[in-house]
Parts: C-alpha cells; structure tokens; sequence
C-alpha cells in the first residue's frame, strides 16, 4: 500500500520544519547573547614562575608570589599570600602536578603581618622541567589555581 505525498502534507512537512528552523535560530542568536554577559567561573591560572600573581578574592586584590625564584625540585620556597579581604583566609591549599601525576602536596598557610605564608617543597621528575599547579580553596568558597614551573636540578 503505498501513501500518496500530497499538498497537504507537504503543507504540513514545510510548516514543521519552518518552525523548527525558526526555534533553532532564536536559540543561537539569544543563546549567544547571555553567553557574553555571564562571568565565567572557571578556575584563574597565572604563572607563579616569573613573577607575582595578582587575583581578586572577595572585593580585593591580593599579591601571590615565591620568594626565591627559580624554584628547584626537592628545595623549600616560600609562597607568599599579601593583601586581600582580612576576613577571607585560605582554609584549604595543595600542589599537584599538571602533566604528571606525584600524588597531592598539602600547603599550610599561617598568618602573617598582612598576609599568609607558607613553606612547600615538590618532588623531582624524570623530566627537565615540570609544572605543578597550586590550589587554594579560600573560606568564602572561591578556588584559585596557580601554575608553577619547577626545573630539575
């Protein structure tokens, strides 16, 4: 039994996908819209390297740093937290490698002058340079992460 294709179900077919076209492109175009106005929330990823970091926690900015630059695997260094909201403090921080899996190296911020400081040290690797990202999970729930190259000695 074969069914006849008819001006009414082509009527039919065209307006089906007429309207499907036309939900597909609002979706796009407003899609698009909020997609710009939103903050993104992913986590901020600055080389400590280098240089310092600056990053926003709460409403103020506050100044990461190493204080002895090149770090060198299996060597304390120094990680320095200065400025911020006094109310905001690190709860919780570790390093962990990005390309390698070393397990997790907790950091242990204490209080001091206008700021946090912490000892840490990483292990070594097989290869000349790696990357080890330090997180840090603050008491007003916002998470930074931090690149830090580590050469091998």
């Amino acid at each position: 039994m074969k069914e006849r294709l008819t001006a009414q179900k082509v009527t039919h077919l065209v307006l089906v996908l007429a309207v499907l076209m036309a939900l597909v492109s609002y979706r796009t175009w407003f899609a698009a819209d909020n997609s710009q106005n939103s903050e993104p929330k992913k986590d901020q990823i600055c080389d400590l390297s280098h240089s310092s970091c600056d990053v926003l926690i709460g409403e103020k900015s506050m100044a990461i740093a190493i204080s002895q630059l090149p770090v060198r695997a299996e060597r304390d260094f120094i990680i320095r937290l200065e400025g911020g909201e006094p109310g905001i403090k690190p709860l919780k921080a570790w390093l962990e490698g990005r390309d390698m899996f070393m397990g997790t190296i907790p950091v242990n911020f204490e209080s001091s002058g206008n700021g946090w400081q912490a000892n840490a040290l990483v292990g070594s690797c097989t290869s000349p340079m790696m990357v080890w990202l330090l997180n840090i999970e603050w008491s007003n729930g916002q998470r930074q992460q931090l690149a830090l190259s580590v050469a091998r000695e």
